[in-house]
């Protein structure tokens, strides 16, 4: 726990006060519930999907998320409802979520939609003070010694703009704003993404996309993708994070190098797909890799096929 300890502790006095950072996963290209809630039902089915992330593995106190989500679509598709729940622990800190999700969707032409989203629920923010062995006698009096938690509202935002092959989507979350000298509560964050599909032939489909992840206390965190669709069955393709200096305030002397990953996703069936990520790390953890798994169910109306279904984003 201490080499852990250390990097949270510096990863705190680098953004000067007390504040978690929402959950990190990899494959959200497949699943967007997790970072918009206007993503909800765009799929026109019954979606669940489960994600099982751990980071740095073989290092005591690693980060380690598990997800689960459900969504799906009513009244002619213009209203998708889902369920997001969230269990995110690093080190002594952890938050567990529970999200009820909405979405109103228009039609804005025979392709194109356009949804508002909005999530509202409640997080439990905990710090396990007993997890933590200070040896310096001036150890910072307001890291707690005992377990201490608190139960507070969460809200999110955001729209999804979509056509048959082009997607973005703007959101935010933790709208509601708490200071707590005990507890770590995550920053207000802001997402931007966008994707375009591009068939190369009866075989092959290429979905080059991106994510910018902004909370302007910290660097302005960016991801690129690249995914190749193989025989409408197998998701094969990498990802690159790393920090960008947008603002003056985005610490202009650290050090932006962050991750690069290789996910596949395969539709084992036309109703269940399982997924894997390997992060490898650039940092001076790079000893430590990540990884990821997920598992996706899609339920279908009997006169519903798959091929009906929007399954790129």
């Amino acid at each position: 726990m201490r080499k852990i300890l250390l990097i949270i502790t510096a990863w705190l006095a680098s953004n000067g006060v007390w504040a978690q950072q929402n959950a990190q996963y990899t494959q959200y290209i497949f699943n967007g519930l997790g970072i918009n809630p206007a993503y909800a039902g765009s799929k026109g089915i019954i979606n669940v999907n489960g994600i099982y992330r751990t980071q740095w593995v073989g290092l005591e106190g690693a980060p380690s998320t598990q997800t689960i989500s459900v969504d799906g679509a009513i009244a002619n598709q213009k209203v998708g409802l889902g369920l997001l729940l969230i269990n995110d622990k690093i080190g002594a800190q952890g938050q567990k979520s529970a999200l009820a999700n909405s979405a109103f969707r228009v039609s804005i032409s025979e392709n194109a939609r356009i949804a508002l989203g909005i999530a509202a629920g409640i997080s439990q923010y905990y710090t396990d003070g007993t997890q933590l062995h200070p040896n310096d006698q001036n150890y910072d009096p307001t890291i707690p010694t005992t377990k201490v938690s608190t139960v507070l509202p969460d809200t999110r935002a955001g729209l999804f703009f979509n056509t048959d092959r082009f997607y973005a989507g703007l959101s935010a979350s933790n709208l509601i704003r708490f200071k707590n000298d005990f507890i770590v509560t995550p920053a207000r964050h802001f997402y931007l993404s966008s994707g375009y599909i591009i068939p190369l032939n009866d075989w092959l489909t290429f979905k080059p996309s991106f994510l910018i992840k902004e909370d302007f206390k910290s660097p302005t965190n960016l991801d690129v993708n690249a995914f190749m669709l193989i025989g409408d069955r197998i998701w094969l393709g990498g990802s690159y994070r790393t920090g960008t200096k947008l603002f003056k305030n985005n610490y202009q002397n650290l050090d932006v190098a962050n991750a690069w990953a290789l996910a596949a996703e395969i539709y084992l069936t036309e109703k269940i797909k399982v997924g894997y990520a390997h992060d490898f790390t650039l940092t001076t953890l790079r000893d430590y890799a990540g990884h990821e798994l997920s598992l996706g169910f899609y339920f279908f109306q009997k006169e519903e096929r798959r091929t009906q279904s929007i399954r790129y984003f």
